[in-house]
């Protein structure tokens, strides 16, 4: 079974001209800061023990467990809580298949996204287990949680989950209400963050090849079983695993049956730069000197070590979207309070304009040219959280998932950053999608209804959408968002140091904490798939100008958002399973 283009190869820039094209684009990004952080004292950390796991649930087959092991940082590290010394993922697995992870046919190991956590992937772990029995294999499924995971704030939505009462956790970050006596000290700025500096790139690869080595002792069993896989920002840091070297145990490539890119590509070379040792010594002469002006930013504290308050990507525009979950999650229909209870900052009242200005007047005026904000119309909790992460509402593309309309009252088309139609302008279209989306936007204009939201298999008659264009229950995305411990769905704390890395391993350093990235182009001589969605922006970027192996098997996600890629329903509405999970578990069948 395969759904859109399975098997299509995409064509690139051939020829010198397009490589040094593309050489510099990447060599641009490195000098403004994407140098390596070449920090002399980060030893990867030891082997992996104390094994610990913790059953979390039990939903239609699929059982859920945390599993985590003890592999502490090195002992120069600044203070940290202990938990920053553990290493862990969310296991899927059916409920009726092995018990022992060894036992398993194949174990998928995913590298989330930028500023994901483990529970971004709980909708395509489930979806790709169930797919999986279904064509006859008990596999595993593991969501790798990084290592900042232990910097996350989850006590308010602990506590909000036990009370059943969301503004208990709204309250509690923002309005001083005590929980057990104690109340929240505050966002951490960048200098109670310099743990981050510990936390780059070299430190996930050691981490997931050792929780993968604990696992599988046997190099021979890792690479029969293991699928090695990332989603978006996953995908690249995938690519640097299977081409870094792990000493006596061979290269990331060693540890894998195959590998898996969603909406991404697996590589760390993907203009080509270690395939020319002249372009290889150069680049790595021009990028690696930037590592000790980069290490001492960080070290200073000068450097930011996080989005901090940046309005959308910040600490708190993402806590925003984890509230609106959890209220969704807890009182879906009532009327969200949600709002009302957010203080009037800059971060917070520029992400929710940004978010729901419908016009260019109203973005610059925020709201002020007679449109209003999002704070003068009335949600339910599930609408609320529709108008911040819909497809056809936020304006902001990496949000997006089609998770249903809005409903109960009339709606405007969105202009602001540009209407949706112009993404089907030949060339220059497929390029605005990064803007915000190629869907129609709406927001309300009735200030004295109550809006409410239909689900994504609710939407037939709706002019603006297609059931093929929705395909997320925002009721599961809603319990994604509300959970707390062990693993937040959004990480509190992300660390830039990982897009710092990630950018200077690009840019040819091979220096410092890249010195053991010595392979490229390892994961080519495995299977490869690569599943692209349809409606994301990355089809016409990572896609087009730097194609997947030539023998990857290659599939499209129709109506798919960059997150729907992993945040699919499992029935979609012309019935079949989620595509997602399921093309990854049919190219998984066809592994020995």
């Amino acid at each position: 079974m395969s759904y859109g283009w399975s098997g299509q190869r995409r064509a690139g820039f051939a020829g010198l001209r397009a490589r040094h094209g593309r050489l510099a684009m990447v060599l641009s990004l490195s000098l403004v800061g994407c140098g390596s952080v070449g920090f002399a004292h980060a030893d990867p950390p030891g082997a992996a023990t104390d094994r610990q796991e913790q059953v979390l649930s039990d939903r239609d087959g699929i059982a859920v467990s945390e599993v985590s092991y003890l592999l502490p940082l090195p002992a120069d590290a600044p203070p940290h809580p202990a938990a920053c010394d553990r290493v862990g993922y969310l296991r899927y697995r059916s409920a009726d298949g092995p018990a022992e992870s060894t036992d398993a046919d194949h174990i998928v190991v995913q590298q989330q996204g930028l500023g994901g956590g483990a529970m971004n992937s709980d909708s395509v772990a489930t979806n790709t287990v169930r797919s999986a029995r279904s064509l006859g294999q008990k596999i595993e499924f593991w969501a790798l949680a990084r290592r900042s995971a232990c910097l996350d704030e989850t006590t308010g939505f602990d506590y909000a989950l036990s009370t059943g009462n969301y503004l208990d956790a709204v309250d509690y970050y923002f309005n001083g209400l005590a929980i057990d006596g104690q109340r929240f000290p505050g966002f951490k700025s960048n200098g109670d963050l310099a743990v981050l500096d510990y936390m780059g790139l070299e430190r996930i690869v050691h981490d997931q090849f050792e929780v993968m080595r604990a696992a599988l002792p046997d190099r021979a069993d890792r690479q029969r079983k293991f699928v090695c896989t990332g989603i978006s920002l996953g995908g690249l840091v995938t690519g640097f695993f299977s081409d870094w070297d792990f000493g006596v145990d061979g290269s990331g490539t060693d540890q894998c049956a195959a590998f898996a890119a969603q909406d991404s590509m697996v590589s760390s070379d993907p203009v080509a730069i270690q395939n020319t040792p002249l372009l290889h010594d150069i680049t790595n002469a021009i990028v690696s000197p930037t590592n000790a002006l980069v290490e001492a930013g960080f070290r200073a504290g000068v450097l930011p070590r996080t989005f901090g308050s940046l309005p959308v990507l910040g600490t708190r525009a993402f806590l925003l979207l984890r509230l609106a979950g959890l209220a969704a999650h807890l009182d879906p229909d009532g009327e969200s309070q949600l709002l009302s209870h957010l203080p009037h900052d800059l971060e917070m009242d520029a992400t929710l304009n940004y978010a729901f200005a419908p016009t260019w007047s109203a973005f610059a005026t925020n709201g002020g040219d007679g449109s209003g904000t999002m704070r003068d119309y009335h949600f339910t909790n599930t609408a609320l959280l529709g108008v911040l992460i819909d497809n056809n509402s936020t304006n902001f593309t990496l949000f997006q998932q089609g998770v249903g309309v809005l409903d109960g009252g009339p709606v405007q088309v969105k202009s602001f950053p540009n209407p949706g139609e112009l993404t089907q302008l030949p060339l220059l279209g497929g390029f605005l999608r990064i803007t915000a989306g190629n869907q129609t936007r709406v927001a309300p204009t009735d200030r004295t209804v109550l809006y409410r939201w239909r689900n994504y298999n609710d939407v037939q008659g709706v002019g603006y959408t297609a059931p093929g264009h929705e395909v997320a229950d925002i009721r599961d995305v809603a319990r994604q968002l509300a959970s707390g411990a062990p693993y937040a769905y959004w990480e509190t704390y992300f660390p830039l140091r990982v897009v710092v890395d990630t950018g200077a391993g690009f840019g040819g350093a091979r220096t410092g904490d890249l010195a053991d990235l010595k392979y490229h182009a390892l994961n080519r001589t495995k299977p490869n798939f690569v599943a692209y969605a349809g409606d994301s922006p990355i089809i016409t970027g990572s896609g087009v100008f730097f194609p997947a192996p030539a023998t990857a098997k290659v599939v499209q996600l129709p109506g798919y958002t960059h997150i729907d890629t992993i945040g699919a329903a499992a029935v979609q509405n012309d019935g079949r399973p989620d595509y997602s999970g399921y093309e990854l578990a049919a190219f998984i069948n066809t592994l020995h």
